[in-house]
């Protein structure tokens, strides 16, 4: 009887646990319904608090152009649809203090509802939060660290149009190769970094690689280079064995662009290992260049984009921040707009000459700029080392010997000229220029296919309108000093230049001799010029041309007197024995 009554008070007991305390809990929902909708307030306030230090972090992330981690994206997201859940959730006044019918009563069933789950809400906010506990929310991806230093970018009107058109063709997804081409030191390295900026900033591509190709391609170190940005180390030896590694890791990816900078010349992709799957829409390709016929013809660019020149107002306004303080004197701003004129928007050259003259004293402004005005700047630090030898490397990479002396030819006209094309004609064919040429039309032809080459590296520019040529200021100032250095090629500027130059027997030696349009100085009696081939002046109708001047010109070929007042005709014209081509335009 006792075993009996022992087991029944254990069976008892065992019931009592199972069925009097989950009674308990759920009476505690009811009970406890201020409680528990109070701490799962509470617990959506700490983690709206956890989400906004989180985003902070995103926030920060992003202004470095670091990439989000996955997690943390879908952690934000998944928080975000949480707390708007959990606000809704929670009961208004109405819903709190509903009661039953006889309205004495609350609902007391309604309230374990609310209850039950505010307090499962609670534990899963809790638990949300402290998942939101990164350690880092962002890493930095490989190929941009050499893309978003990019300090010195000033954001010129004149490069926003050239900006969104890169960006437009980067976004075409037609167009997988994209070029941009301008002349040496117009600034295509530092918009292609800002291109490399901006994509990764408006999430465009996933990665940015940005390599410098040069003027000799060393294809290993290309791979290296690339590689190291992807995170792919080469143990092969072989070229090509490289390329098809680096081939098979860029078909990887996803949306990467891939910057190649300073082409010269052909260079084949597939042998490097750089290309893409026809699938692979949102992986680019940007090229730049000083040549467009390289990018268009040898590269195969299906976008060319030009880089042109700064304006007035954005020369002066970078030549005044780096100058500085200097430009609050009167004398000092005077001497700046003459010498940003003479610099013509090149932005190397802008900021190479600006450098040098900051904190300098006015006499160093002023010699500075009579040394740009007689185009042989050479005591002004860097410039010939950062300006004229890139516009120098870009004259000596033309393949033909006709385009560098027709350029060299454009050099001798007046500074800001419009070339007439029919000028060079003559001058080419009595200079014996274009070889294996021997009609006007062959000539002719000739004449444009070198013309659209000098045009196409940016060595001559368009003129004023489909005809004419022109020449950009620091690039002429090149063609005079190569001109007068290695060809005794002399553009004469004055009497005092020219006076200089037979004084210093500069000219016994010339072989092209060019005097500024409607010169109106005066001449020496007889210019001893045995070598002499070119003679290009016009002079004013004021100035007789001596009678001897021509008596020691036996060698010469090309005579232009265009604009010349003739009258008499100089006795030493019978001397001219061996002269081929005579320019009297507009002659009297």
């Amino acid at each position: 009887m006792e075993c009996v009554t022992g087991i029944g008070t254990s069976v008892l007991g065992k019931i009592g646990e199972y069925v009097v305390a989950p009674a308990g809990r759920h009476l505690g929902y009811v009970f406890h319904y201020k409680r528990n909708i109070g701490h799962l307030q509470n617990e959506i306030e700490r983690l709206k608090d956890q989400k906004e230090r989180v985003q902070h972090s995103v926030d920060e992330a992003i202004g470095k152009l670091e990439q989000i981690e996955a997690d943390v994206e879908k952690w934000l997201h998944r928080a975000c649809e949480v707390i708007e859940g959990a606000e809704e959730f929670i009961p208004n006044e109405d819903q709190a203090n509903v009661r039953c019918r006889n309205r004495m009563i609350p609902d007391l069933l309604l309230r374990y509802q609310l209850s039950r789950k505010a307090k499962i809400m609670a534990r899963e906010i809790f638990i949300m939060k402290d998942e939101g506990k990164f350690e880092r929310v962002s890493f930095r991806p490989l190929g941009v660290e050499n893309i978003i230093e990019n300090k010195h970018y000033e954001a010129f009107e004149t490069r926003k149009a050239t900006l969104d058109g890169i960006m437009e063709a980067l976004k075409n997804c037609d167009v997988d190769i994209t070029g941009v081409y301008g002349m040496a030191g117009v600034g295509k390295t530092m918009l292609a970094k800002e291109v490399g900026r901006k994509t990764l900033e408006e999430g465009l591509f996933k990665m940015v690689v940005m390599v410098t190709i040069t003027q000799k391609p060393n294809l290993e170190k290309i791979q290296e280079e690339i590689g190291e940005h992807l995170g792919l180390q080469f143990k092969e030896k072989s070229i090509s064995k490289r390329a098809k590694k680096l081939q098979d890791r860029l078909r990887k990816e996803k949306a990467l662009l891939v910057i190649l900078d300073d082409i010269w010349e052909k260079f084949d992709l597939q042998d490097a290992g750089i290309s893409f799957r026809d699938d692979q829409k949102q992986c680019k390709i940007l090229l730049t260049s000083r040549f467009q016929d390289v990018l268009s013809d040898d590269m195969n660019a299906k976008e060319n984009i030009q880089v042109g020149v700064l304006s007035n107002d954005e020369a002066a306004g970078l030549f005044t921040k780096i100058v500085g303080d200097s430009m609050r004197n009167h004398e000092f701003r005077t001497l700046a707009t003459q010498i940003v004129r003479e610099c013509a928007g090149l932005p190397i050259a802008i900021s190479t000459v600006a450098y040098a003259l900051g904190n300098k004293s006015l006499f160093i402004w002023k010699d500075a700029l009579t040394q740009l005005q007689r185009s042989a700047p050479t005591n002004i630090k860097n410039m010939d080392k950062r300006v004229y030898s890139s516009i120098r490397l870009s004259f000596d990479f033309l393949e033909s010997k006709e385009a560098q002396s027709l350029f060299l030819l454009c050099s001798l006209h007046e500074e800001d000229a419009q070339i007439d094309p029919d000028n060079l004609l003559i001058y080419g064919f009595g200079l014996g220029l274009f070889q294996h040429v021997y009609t006007l039309e062959e000539g002719r032809c000739r004449l444009y296919t070198l013309l659209n080459k000098l045009k196409a590296c940016c060595l001559l520019l368009g003129g004023d309108d489909d005809w004419h040529v022109k020449m950009h200021d620091v690039t002429r100032d090149v063609g005079i000093m190569i001109a007068s250095e290695e060809r005794y090629m002399y553009y004469i500027r004055s009497e005092a230049e020219l006076e200089k130059c037979l004084n210093e027997g500069k000219l016994t030696d010339s072989t092209a001799i060019s005097l500024p349009h409607n010169y109106s100085s005066n001449l020496p009696e007889k210019l001893e010029c045995k070598k002499l081939l070119l003679l290009r002046m016009g002079i004013a109708a004021t100035l007789q041309i001596p009678s001897d001047l021509f008596e020691e010109m036996e060698s010469l070929k090309v005579l232009d007197l265009s604009g010349s007042y003739l009258k008499p005709l100089p006795p030493s014209f019978h001397f001219l024995q061996n002269l081929h081509t005579l320019c009297l335009k507009k002659c009297v």
